[in-house]
């Protein structure tokens, strides 16, 4: 049909076949291009508005990206205002505290609580008012009016008080002062520690800001905690002071009345001391004349004497020796109390001392079948009176022997302890309980025996010993247990070699 169209169009034009084919040709080729190129525009056309509507996602992604930036960019500023709020809240808490840390006064400390201190907190008024009674303490900005309005809705909610740490601008209290003082940025923290409110601070009406920033309400309820924990230490520090003073009077009254019984104490001892002394003096004579006619009359110097009558002279001589032993010891003892017995204290070999009283004593030992054992260095020179020590070691080792059975053991030691050397006696006898053993070293204190059969003595014994040792400015003790035996301790200085 092509090639019909194109010859009957030759015919019609006159133009050769070929001209016709040549501008046929020229056409559709012409057609083509024209299709090619408008088929590349719409793929362009494709592609630029593929690229328009990357643009468009890229430009939305950047546009929040920028929120995103300009959000992130005040919160950080706003958490920088928040650090160095922060910043500045601690700085004041520190100027705060330390110009009250010496602080004992009430008075004192809440002097540090002045206008200044209210503004740096961000607020235009004040409020410290006490607890119960709601006496003002401090107050800035606040009317008469708003004093009365805020200590009433205290006294109405004082129970709740005593729950809460800090009320926010969200809590009723706070809520109900808004209403009565016109405000809407109040805080109220009370003062207080487990136990008790001291009182009560109140802030209101921010100076610059629209709402109480996080830092601005803890600063503030660390310093009112702070401010709790003074007045604490200031009550405690009264009651220490007032119990120093009380105890103080008390130790004064006491020791007054303690330097008047020891007055009488010690004119009380004088006069039992003179009074021993004196009455011992009047025993001596008459108790040396009775045992010189009963030793002469004992031993028939004015003739026979039956034997009953003999036996009871015996009996007189020992008893007579029995007195005056115990008046020589009383009299020894009122000497040494009143300080008038010559006490001559030089070195002496303790060891050689101790040596002559075990030989002294070994035939009693013998005869009661006691065994006594010596644990001594060879030598140990030491200050004592050698006389009083002797009976020191006379005394301990007479009632060793009369509280040990038969077929027990006496030890007798002294060993060199630095500057002192210690002297021991240990038996093995009935030993005493911790009772008796804190009376021992009493005058006329008798250890009653565990055995049935009577231990003689008077009592006097042991509290000479301690006097003579209390004389040299020694110390004496003595350790045992019932039935194990007892050991009696005594230290002497001991000579310094040069």
């Amino acid at each position: 049909m092509f090639g019909l169209s194109f010859f009957l169009i030759s015919e019609i034009i006159n133009v050769s076949v070929d001209t016709v084919l040549n501008i046929t040709l020229f056409f559709a080729l012409s057609i083509i291009i024209i299709f090619i190129y408008i088929v590349k525009k719409l793929k362009t056309i494709t592609n630029l508005k593929e690229t328009i509507a990357n643009l468009d996602c890229s430009l939305e992604r950047l546009d929040q990206q920028a929120k995103i930036i300009l959000k992130s960019d005040m919160d950080v500023k706003l958490y920088q205002q928040e650090i160095e709020d922060q910043a500045n809240k601690l700085g004041l808490l520190r100027k705060f505290i330390l110009s009250s840390l010496h602080l004992l006064s009430t008075d004192e400390l809440f002097s540090k609580i002045d206008n200044n201190l209210i503004q740096k907190f961000g607020f235009k008024k004040g409020l410290l008012i006490n607890f119960p009674d709601l006496e003002q303490i401090y107050q800035n900005g606040f009317g008469p009016g708003e004093i009365k309005a805020i200590s009433d809705v205290i006294f109405r909610n004082k129970n709740y008080l005593k729950e809460k740490s800090i009320m926010t601008p969200e809590s009723e209290i706070c809520k109900t002062l808004s209403f009565k003082l016109n405000t809407k940025n109040i805080l109220v923290c009370p003062i207080k520690t487990k136990n008790k409110i001291y009182s009560i601070f109140v802030l209101a009406e921010l100076a610059s800001s629209k709402f109480i920033r996080e830092t601005t309400k803890n600063s503030f309820l660390i310093l009112c905690m702070y401010l709790a924990k003074c007045l604490s230490n200031i009550d405690l520090f009264e009651q220490i002071y007032k119990t120093k003073e009380d105890l103080e009077n008390k130790i004064k009254t006491r020791t007054q009345e303690l330097a008047k019984s020891l007055k009488k104490v010690e004119t009380v001892s004088k006069t039992k001391s003179d009074f021993i002394s004196s009455v011992s003096h009047e025993l001596r004579t008459p108790l040396t004349s009775v045992k010189g006619f009963s030793s002469l009359l004992a031993e028939e110097k004015f003739g026979k004497l039956p034997d009953k009558a003999k036996d009871r002279l015996t009996k007189v001589v020992t008893n007579v020796d029995k007195l005056m032993d115990i008046v020589n010891t009383l009299l020894d003892i009122s000497r040494i109390e009143s300080g008038k017995m010559e006490i001559n204290i030089i070195p002496h070999d303790i060891v050689a001392l101790i040596n002559n009283v075990a030989d002294f004593f070994e035939p009693q030992s013998q005869a009661q079948n006691i065994k006594i054992t010596i644990d001594t260095p060879e030598k140990l020179f030491v200050y004592m009176d050698k006389n009083l020590i002797e009976r020191v070691l006379i005394n301990i080792l007479n009632n060793a022997i009369k509280f040990t059975p038969e077929e027990g053991k006496i030890k007798i030691s002294c060993k060199d302890d630095n500057k002192k050397a210690i002297i021991s006696i240990t038996d093995t006898g009935f030993g005493m309980s911790k009772e008796n053993l804190d009376k021992i070293f009493q005058e006329f204190y008798r250890v009653k025996s565990m055995e049935k059969r009577a231990i003689e003595g008077s009592g006097l014994g042991l509290s000479l010993v301690k006097r003579i040792i209390d004389s040299h400015k020694e110390k004496i003790w003595a350790e045992s247990e019932v039935g194990k035996g007892t050991s009696f301790f005594f230290t002497l200085e001991k000579k310094q070699d040069e």
